[in-house]
């Protein structure tokens, strides 16, 4: 693996300068062209343009540039990992879509920790589409989200569904919610269609946000309407926010989990999925 050609193109990405990459990099200009060009050559493609304006990327260039960030990310975390492995018998990353992260992925990590003491962990919350590059890249090894992107390479299975519900700082009853201060749930494609099929007078208010995080916040300082997630009704109710509607339909959300198939003979993802599966069950996040 060519790391220094990974990182030299990498920076002239950026500077579109075989003068200022070289400065930045500390080499001559002559080794950034020597660099540029053996990696042109093991992948047989050109990857920059050279003219008088500077260096441009070409298709193929622009193309690379997702594959080197890829590469230089993924040694990094190698780096990491067999450092971490010299104290440790193992490592694992997870990590779940950010409206569970106070919740579901704190007991999970909670209790991979108990569970395989000897194992080194990473999680983190993040999205969907950025948890399946992860795992496809290598750099996660479990991930729980909302939006599958079905790929051969992928194993995804459904966790439990979600569930919703309709709050209010003042309506008690669904035909008392104020339009004005409803504010929509587009926190997925999913729970979008089916807002839109339960409750198609309130499809369009002025307001709708795309993290329930958001619409949480919003109520605590403004009041009004809004689903959200049932494990933050609590919350609300605590800090006077906001009640359930009673009479309002409840919106549930699939919870996949997914991870590499060349991951599933790993003894470790397996302890930690069967965990997963576990906390899924006891109904505290949703419905199996």
């Amino acid at each position: 693996m060519n790391l220094d050609g990974i990182e030299t193109f990498l920076d002239l990405i950026e500077s579109r300068s075989f003068h200022l990459t070289a400065e930045r990099l500390g080499i001559t200009q002559s080794t950034v062209s020597s660099r540029i060009k053996t990696l042109e050559a093991t992948l047989g493609s050109t990857l920059f343009a050279r003219g008088r304006a500077g260096a441009s990327p070409t298709a193929a260039g622009r193309r690379f540039e997702e594959h080197a960030r890829s590469i230089k990310a993924s040694w990094g975390l190698a780096r990491q990992e067999l450092g971490a492995l010299d104290r440790h018998e193992g490592s694992l990353r997870i990590a779940s879509t950010v409206s569970l992260s106070e919740n579901l992925l704190p007991d999970w990590m909670d209790r991979i920790m108990h569970d395989m003491p000897r194992v080194a962990l990473h999680a983190e919350a993040d999205y969907s589409p950025q948890m399946i590059n992860d795992i496809l890249f290598g750099n996660l090894d479990i991930g729980v989200m909302y939006a599958p992107r079905f790929l051969p390479e992928i194993q995804f299975e459904l966790l439990m569904k979600q569930r919703f519900v309709l709050v209010s700082s003042t309506a008690r009853k669904l035909k008392d919610v104020d339009l004005p201060t409803y504010v929509r749930a587009g926190y997925t494609p999913s729970l979008e269609k089916s807002h839109s099929e339960l409750l198609p007078d309130f499809s369009r208010p002025r307001l709708s946000v795309g993290l329930d995080l958001l619409a949480i916040s919003h109520l605590k300082r403004n009041g009004g309407s809004a689903y959200v997630p049932e494990h933050a009704v609590a919350g609300l109710r605590t800090g006077g926010a906001a009640n359930i509607v009673s009479d309002a339909p409840t919106i549930e959300q699939p919870v996949y989990f997914a991870i590499h198939i060349k991951r599933r003979s790993s003894v470790v993802v397996r302890k930690a999925v069967t965990t997963l599966k576990e906390l899924a069950a006891s109904g505290l996040y949703g419905s199996g």
